[in-house]
């Protein structure tokens, strides 16, 4: 009898409920959106050719620091870098402020401040071979459909 009425109960729940993960012919798999495609139901948000975000940028940027590549970090910062510093007055200020740092050994994400419009300052907790803490601030802004650096620092 224990038996009958389970398998009853478990054919009625069945029928009453449909596995969650049920698709009804009108549904539509969710699809990874192209560059340019407008997304969502309220379709404010819209995908763009703004990758890499403002934190992926900076790392990218600062790889190039980091590893003494300091004439393609020039150019590879925003217009307003650029006009505030020749590439050999930033390859010589760059080289002198990191150089007694020594290697990175780490550094991690310690905040991101996207406060005013196109601007993004994202700062780094750093360790390096000769300074156990230091902050790292590079500011980007957004110009011709991408991040760019605007500023460094290291603390």
């Amino acid at each position: 009898m224990f038996l009958r009425w389970t398998s009853v109960s478990l054919l009625l729940l069945c029928i009453a409920a449909p596995p969650a993960f049920a698709q009804t012919r009108d549904q539509t798999p969710n699809q990874i959106p192209k560059p340019g495609v407008t997304v969502g139901p309220a379709k404010k948000s819209t995908v763009t050719a703004a990758m890499p975000t403002p934190d992926d940028r900076a790392r990218q940027w600062l790889v190039l620091v980091d590893d003494k590549n300091y004439a393609q970090s020039w150019s590879e910062a925003s217009k307003g870098f650029q006009s505030r510093q020749k590439v050999e007055a930033w390859a010589a200020a760059a080289g002198a402020q990191r150089a007694p740092l020594g290697a990175v050994a780490s550094r991690d994400l310690k905040s991101i401040d996207l406060g005013r419009a196109n601007v993004a300052v994202i700062r780094y907790d750093t360790v390096f071979a000769h300074k156990a803490a230091a902050v790292e601030t590079v500011t980007l802004t957004f110009e011709n459909g991408g991040w760019a650096v605007t500023d460094y620092s290291v603390k």
